[in-house]
């Protein structure tokens, strides 16, 4: 097997240090704010307010870039992340902290973008399905080392050092990286509407995705710490999901690649909400123990760590072979997007409503209702299906161009009309079939 080249192993050092920090400063954020006693909806806001900067990437960094070039935007970006993260250490400010976390996030998802965007132009076309295959494993290792990190019990402090060094580490690739800078894609339109219409399941389960996902990535060491679990055993906790949600990657894409996309998301979605109900049930038993919460960790693990690629494997099932899916999958990663930015919000209120018992429930009302939606779509047959990828919806926008779907066959723009026409021909083969 052809190995990848040596000029992306500095790229993905650079995005390693960037997961790591990110997964240590995503899942530790509300640790702090809990211990000082602010409410859940604070929290929750606060947290959303990373995602708020994300947002603002998207419309913002792109004309950054392409002023002062990508190896200038990535120092630029890295040390205004370090000056943010350092920040929090000046003040108690909630106002101020939710600034700084704007900022947070605006820096990370403009660094992912600009790393991003080498790897789209520098891949060959046979080599972006192993290029896109080791990000992703690079993905669930750092994140996971970011996680330990919480494990050895740093003082909040020392949280926004670490995430700080470990973001200026990141710098060191790309400032010594001898690679011309690419030319950043043409940013593509976005088009909701028309994409509920030709794939809603897709569209669903993306929002959905984002909304649990990063939902438990805010809130869960706040609910942890109201229940008196300590930091190591939310540390604990949190890998517990992340070591199965990397273990079912291959399981459930064959799965979904024998029985469809539309029964691997309701399946996924009827074991989160199955584990968010023995959650709930293990509560009102008075069950304490912390192996009992690893194993509601483990259910969420399996249930929502696929739904993202799950929902563009559907979203691709309902287009032409031929079709290119970028436009699609960008889309797809902004409904996952404006979940992400939901859930804190949302979850924060809930936990504030409900107390102790708000955490599982939102994630068992979450997953039932896809679960819902799944069931009430057709699936498409299997000669129509494309082949399942896996990938994460926590990366930045331009990993949908390393996607191999769009490698083989003559690729055409994606056409609304066709998508659309194609989709209810779909629709009329299975309503065609004898019960």
């Amino acid at each position: 097997m052809k190995t990848l080249s040596n000029k992306f192993y500095a790229l993905f050092c650079s995005v390693f240090f960037l997961f790591a920090g990110f997964g240590l400063f995503l899942n530790s954020a509300g640790v702090k704010l809990a211990q000082m006693g602010v409410n859940s909806t604070a929290i929750g806001a606060l947290n959303a307010a990373f995602f708020v900067g994300a947002a603002l990437s998207a419309v913002a960094a792109h004309r950054v870039v392409s002023g002062v070039g990508h190896i200038r935007a990535f120092s630029v970006f890295g040390a205004v992340f370090a000056m943010a993260a350092l920040g929090h250490m000046m003040t108690d400010k909630l106002w101020a902290w939710g600034v700084l976390r704007v900022g947070l996030g605006f820096c990370y998802y403009s660094l992912l973008m600009i790393v991003e965007s080498w790897f789209a132009e520098r891949s060959a076309a046979g080599e972006r399905a192993r290029v896109l295959a080791f990000y992703n494993v690079v993905y669930y290792v750092a994140f996971t080392v970011g996680i330990a990190l919480l494990s050895l019990k740093p003082s909040s402090n020392d949280i926004f050092t670490l995430a700080a060094i470990l973001v200026m580490a990141a710098m060191l690739p790309v400032a010594l990286t001898r690679m011309s800078a690419p030319q950043l894609p043409p940013r593509q339109r976005i088009s909701i509407p028309r994409l509920m219409a030709i794939a809603p399941l897709a569209l669903v389960g993306s929002f959905v995705g984002g909304l649990l996902m990063n939902g438990f990535f805010t809130m869960a060491s706040v609910f942890l710490l109201q229940q008196g679990f300590g930091v190591r055993q939310i540390s604990f906790y949190l890998m517990v999901a992340m070591i199965t949600g990397f273990a079912v990657q291959l399981p459930v894409a064959r799965f979904s690649d024998r029985y469809g996309r539309r029964n691997a998301i309701l399946a996924c979605a009827v074991i989160a909400a199955v584990g968010a109900v023995a959650g709930l049930v293990l509560m009102l038993l008075d069950v304490g123990g912390v192996w009992a919460q690893y194993g509601v960790s483990g259910f969420f693990g399996v249930g929502l760590f696929t739904l993202y690629a799950l929902s563009v494997a559907r979203a691709n099932d309902q287009l032409p072979n031929e079709m290119n899916t970028v436009e699609v999958s960008r889309s797809l990663l902004f409904s996952y997007g404006m979940g992400s930015l939901l859930a804190p919000l949302l979850l924060g209120a809930v936990m504030q409503q409900a107390q102790r018992y708000g955490f599982y429930t939102f994630f068992a009302v979450g997953a039932a209702l896809l679960a819902w939606v799944a069931w009430r779509q057709q699936v498409v047959p299997e000669a129509k299906r494309s082949v399942h990828v896996a990938m994460s919806g926590d990366t930045g926008p331009l990993m949908a161009d390393l996607d191999p779907r769009n490698n083989e066959g003559v690729m055409r723009p994606f056409d609304e009309v066709a998508a659309q026409q194609y989709a209810d021909e779909l629709a009329q083969e299975e309503a065609d079939k004898p019960a």
